[in-house]
């Protein structure tokens, strides 16, 4: 019997927002207070829909404005490694779906968690994979989403 894969094709409009977001947000990593202009290039050398983009608008701009709240709250979720110490991308993987599982009413935890997880393991392997999904399962949890 054959095993089922799971073929890669296109990304559908929630992922390919996340996937923009991340990209400007992880570049605001390196230029502080520059996503939103980060985005609005992002989403213009790669012919983003506007549908695509007013979703990773609304991520970008959340993150940027509870940045800290957000901060304090993975530092409890994950209390073994500081927020400074983690890695970059797994730090704006963390954000950006803590900010749409806390505050997003347009996108379901499940779909949020599921693409972080997703985006974490492309983007910074297995063990920020493990880290992604631990502190994400646990926010669904306590918010009674399950995960």
């Amino acid at each position: 019997m054959a095993s089922r894969q799971r073929r890669p094709g296109p990304a559908g409009p929630g992922l390919q927002a996340r996937r923009l977001a991340l990209l400007a947000l992880f570049e605001d990593e390196f230029r502080p207070a520059h996503a939103p202009e980060a985005l609005a290039r992002l989403a213009d050398e790669r012919g983003i829909s506007p549908e695509v983009l007013a979703h990773a608008r609304a991520i970008v701009d959340g993150v940027v404005s509870r940045r800290a709240e957000l901060d304090a709250r993975i530092a409890i979720l994950a209390p073994a490694i500081p927020v400074s110490e983690l890695g970059r991308v797994e730090r704006t993987i963390l954000r950006s779906a803590l900010w749409e599982v806390l505050y997003s009413a347009a996108t379901s935890s499940g779909e949020a968690i599921h693409d972080a997880v997703s985006l974490a393991r492309t983007y910074a392997g297995d063990a920020a994979r493990r880290l992604v999904n631990g502190v994400l399962g646990s926010v669904a949890r306590a918010s009674g989403g399950g995960a």
